[in-house]
């Protein structure tokens, strides 16, 4: 659906009125209004002179209609002329032998938006997506204001197609009432029904309805009266016996057959099968092959509705999924087309807007336009939108800085999940609680970690079945347990493959560059970093492999590799690297390459912009890789500076916060260090 075009709305289903940006315009008396319906109904063909004059006045046409024409058609352009420079060209065109409305978007007249989402809604209930089907019939219908072009009688073709649309849209109704029931409605429909059915006594198939509406409700014998009642009025009114479609429900509900209760399936098609995989497994690279499904064939109907579910399906659950330059510029795009589609006001919308205002925020490394669309969802009460600004929100705040936002933001969106019903929401929520608690060193993170794992083992969702896996390697690793954390790390890469993460790659080479560094063997990760660094897989704001293989190359001695690597991540200034998941895993590489190459002044940066988060463990990405107390970088940081007693003083605060992490391969490393910086500060250097 396109909508409305440059706020331009031609309204026939009701009194006639056209308006622009919400103001409706005067249109002159009856016979201006007719003709401008004349013309409408046309939809797009030429009217005849003569034509209109034979509509307009029938065979009491005065001489000199056609002049009198001319002359309405002239006074009806002035009062549209709004609409006209609204839509960029005169609305009325002469074309022998007459006239005819040009409109590029026929949509901008609701009676076609009407027939367009009354269609739609028909294939969906063919296709059997009630869900989907009865939301754009009451879409349709809800354009109606009252009897279509109610205001005119006695002009032929206007009655004609008044006749037609009143015709679609009892259709609509039936339809609407079909999707309701093949959604499992009964009780709730019976009262509208026995409307329906004194209304139009003709129509079998609303008699159909009643019948099932009533037998779901309970009410067996009311729905065998019914089908009396309604085998009466036919003899009665056209003397013919109900059809055979009637005749098979009152056997059926004689029968008490099971079929006739409410169905327990939903909704089907590559949309909601997307979303089942998404929001119920968490299996990513499923959904992404049934929502770019729906996407193409929601294009080729002209969908706005599934292209917006599909769309917010691609984009996933994590932002920035797309990571090469074509895959995020497509996504970008599609996103905004789907906004157009659906219009600005819909949820649906809102949703598209937060997701956009998330991945644009991502990229550049802040978080003013997705905050302000949180507290939009907030104001909006919608708690899907809600839910997922709060986890987009959360992922581009991953960052040092937020680490109490980001807990209330996370615990908010495990109560906005009750709201949700939706299991994917509880879980996020939990993941992202149980991530942060990780990133701040809590004591309980682990208890929390047990609770995600509970959860999991009661019923799988892959996306973050990877995640708990990854943290389970990282633990692994601060136990000092390597070959056990390699075997791990492995399977916990393939497993990312499987479920379509992208960060299955790179978060192999964060468990691999970890334990190398514990093992004393990170040179030989060197060719793996080589790769690494210039790979599509990695986030646009990740430079942690830059800090890497400066470090690695140090330890080769590569001096050439190391100083190149180094001078990439400080740029022009080292406070310019984005404050990304992976900013404390730089700033450490930072320190420490910086130590290894003597570069006092990057140390020296590099101290000033970590201390004020010393007392934060330096963890990877969602916690995937833990490189111990921030006191660590720093006391190196300082050595490069030539403060050995002030490194000396962060080391030794090191040691105890790796204990208390249980991180015993810092540990170790520290102990070397502080015993390095003793000896410094005991030679006086």
């Amino acid at each position: 659906m396109s909508g409305i075009s440059h706020g331009v709305d031609f309204r026939v289903l009701g009194p006639l009125e056209v308006a622009v940006g919400g103001k409706v315009l005067d249109l002159g008396g009856p016979q201006l209004r007719a003709l401008l319906v004349l013309l409408v109904i046309e939809g797009g063909r030429a009217a005849s002179v003569a034509a209109l004059v034979g509509h307009l006045w029938g065979p009491h046409a005065p001489h000199d209609a056609d002049r009198t024409v001319r002359t309405y058609v002239s006074r009806l352009r002035k009062y549209l002329r709004p609409a006209a420079e609204a839509l960029g060209g005169d609305l009325i065109v002469t074309r022998a032998p007459g006239y005819f409305l040009r409109l590029d978007d026929p949509e901008v007249i609701d009676s076609v938006r009407f027939e367009v989402l009354a269609a739609a809604g028909r294939r969906a209930l063919d296709a059997g997506q009630s869900t989907v089907a009865a939301e754009r019939l009451v879409a349709a219908l809800n354009l109606w204001r009252g009897l279509a072009y109610d205001e005119f009688s006695d002009i032929a073709p206007i009655d004609a197609e008044s006749a037609r649309l009143a015709q679609l849209r009892q259709n609509a109704v039936e339809d609407r009432i079909a999707a309701n029931l093949a959604a499992g409605g009964g009780r709730e429909l019976v009262a509208e029904l026995e409307a329906l059915t004194s209304a139009h006594p003709g129509y079998e198939r609303l008699w159909g309805q009643l019948m099932l509406a009533l037998y779901r409700a309970g009410r067996q014998a009311d729905a065998l009266r019914t089908f009396q009642r309604a085998r009466l009025l036919l003899l009665e009114e056209s003397g013919v016996e109900p059809s055979r479609a009637l005749i098979v429900i009152q056997r059926r509900i004689l029968a008490q057959d099971k079929e006739l209760q409410a169905p327990e399936t939903g909704e089907t098609g590559p949309v909601a099968a997307g979303e089942d995989a998404l929001l119920g497994k968490g299996d990513l690279r499923t959904s992404r092959q049934h929502f770019e499904t729906a996407y193409n064939l929601a294009k080729q109907e002209g969908d706005g509705e599934s292209l917006a579910r599909a769309m917010l399906g691609l984009s996933g659950l994590w932002v920035h999924e797309h990571r090469t330059a074509t895959g995020t510029h497509q996504m970008q795009t599609r996103l905004r087309n789907a906004l157009s589609a659906v219009g600005t006001g819909s949820p649906l919308a809102l949703r598209l807007r937060v997701r956009l205002a998330g991945e644009v925020d991502y990229r550049a490394s802040r978080h003013t336009e997705i905050l302000a669309m949180l507290e939009e969802t907030r104001l909006a009460d919608d708690p899907v939108a809600h839910a997922e600004a709060l986890s987009v929100t959360h992922h581009c705040l991953l960052g040092p800085d937020h680490g109490q936002l980001r807990q209330t933001l996370a615990r908010e969106l495990i109560g906005e999940s009750a709201r949700t019903g939706r299991r994917g929401d509880r879980l996020m929520g939990l993941l992202w609680h149980t991530v942060d608690l990780f990133l701040a060193g809590h004591p309980h993170a682990e208890r929390r970690l047990g609770e995600l794992r509970q959860a999991l083992a009661e019923d799988d969702f892959l996306a973050a079945h990877f995640v708990v896996n990854a943290l389970e390697v990282m633990l692994t690793i601060r136990a000092g347990r390597f070959d056990e954390a390699e075997k791990q790390a492995q399977a916990c890469a393939e497993l990312g493959e499987t479920v379509g993460d992208a960060d299955a790659m790179g978060w192999y080479g964060a468990h691999l560059v970890a334990i190398r560094w514990y093992q004393g063997r990170l040179e030989e990760v060197l060719p793996l970093l080589d790769q690494l660094v210039h790979s599509s897989t990695l986030s646009t704001v990740d430079n942690s492999y830059f800090a890497a293989r400066a470090v690695a190359a140090a330890v080769a001695g590569d001096q050439r590799k190391a100083a190149s690597s180094l001078a990439r991540l400080v740029g022009s200034d080292l406070a310019e690297l984005p404050r990304s998941s992976t900013w404390m895993v730089s700033m450490n590489g930072v320190a420490e390459a910086a130590y290894r190459l003597g570069d006092a002044e990057t140390a020296a940066r590099a101290y000033e912009l970590l201390e004020p988060f010393a007392d934060l463990p330096v963890m990877a990405s969602l916690a995937v890789a833990c490189f111990g107390s921030a006191h660590y970088p720093l006391g190196v940081a300082a050595m490069a500076m030539g403060a050995p007693e002030r490194a000396v003083r962060h080391l030794h605060t090191a040691i105890q916060h790796n204990l208390a992490l249980a991180h015993w391969p810092a540990v170790a490393v520290c102990q070397e260090r502080h015993a390095e910086a003793t000896a410094l500060l005991s030679s006086g250097r």
